[in-house]
């Protein structure tokens, strides 16, 4: 839980009230004193007179219980001990959006994805195109890099063909060098070739570009 303190602000003009009181109580006792202090040299023999007459004594005891008052019984606001509010805590909920190509796919409807295999950026450019064509065919294309996707969700594509119909996946893959892959679609390959990933049953197909000047041209 969140604790939101209320605004809290000091008094000070109760501070001030009461120290003006005192001074006054102060400024009475000392006019007293000096008044009685000429009469007694005057008249040494003269019976002392009292400091403080009755109404002295009925002025200083308002004065002493209004400041006492003020002071301890007076309940100001802004002598209130701070007010606490507990409220609850916001969970924000975390995000459970599907990523990856599988998604894309069943969120937009479309039946072909090309992942492209480029050290150039040619067989992108391929891949773009191809995507772009195969709406002329019926068939909407995504674009995908297999460096930036899960390729073992290749093994659930053709779940989607009950849902939007038969798919479609395109490799569209450039060799680099000696007939070796390009750097995006080395770990596609290791997987291709070590993990052995079940891909019964998808409809794929594959286009292999490269430099047929090499003497492994397009081995992958």
């Amino acid at each position: 839980s969140l604790l939101q303190e209320t605004t809290y602000r000091p008094n000070m003009r109760s501070k001030f009230l009461a120290g003006m009181l005192f001074c006054l109580l102060g400024s009475l006792v000392a006019a007293q004193t000096e008044e009685e202090q000429p009469e007694a040299a005057a008249d040494p023999e003269a019976e002392p007179e009292p400091m403080f007459g009755t109404l002295d004594y009925i002025l200083l005891a308002a004065i002493g219980a209004a400041a006492i008052w003020w002071l301890f019984f007076r309940d100001s606001e802004g002598d209130k001990i701070p007010e606490y509010e507990i409220k609850p805590m916001v969970v924000r909920e975390t995000s459970t959006v599907e990523k990856g190509f599988l998604a894309k796919m069943r969120k937009t409807g479309r039946r072909l994805v090309v992942f492209y295999g480029s050290q150039t950026g040619t067989a992108e450019e391929f891949a773009g195109r191809l995507a772009k064509e195969g709406a002329r065919y019926g068939l909407k294309g995504i674009v995908a890099d297999p460096e930036e996707e899960n390729m073992e969700d290749l093994q659930q594509l053709t779940e989607l063909d009950s849902e939007l119909g038969p798919c479609l996946a395109v490799f569209m893959l450039a060799t680099y060098g000696e007939g070796d892959p390009t750097d995006n679609a080395v770990e596609f390959n290791e997987k291709l070739t070590n993990d052995g990933m079940d891909l019964n049953g998808m409809k794929f197909a594959v286009f292999g570009l490269g430099n047929k000047t090499y003497e492994h041209f397009n081995k992958m």
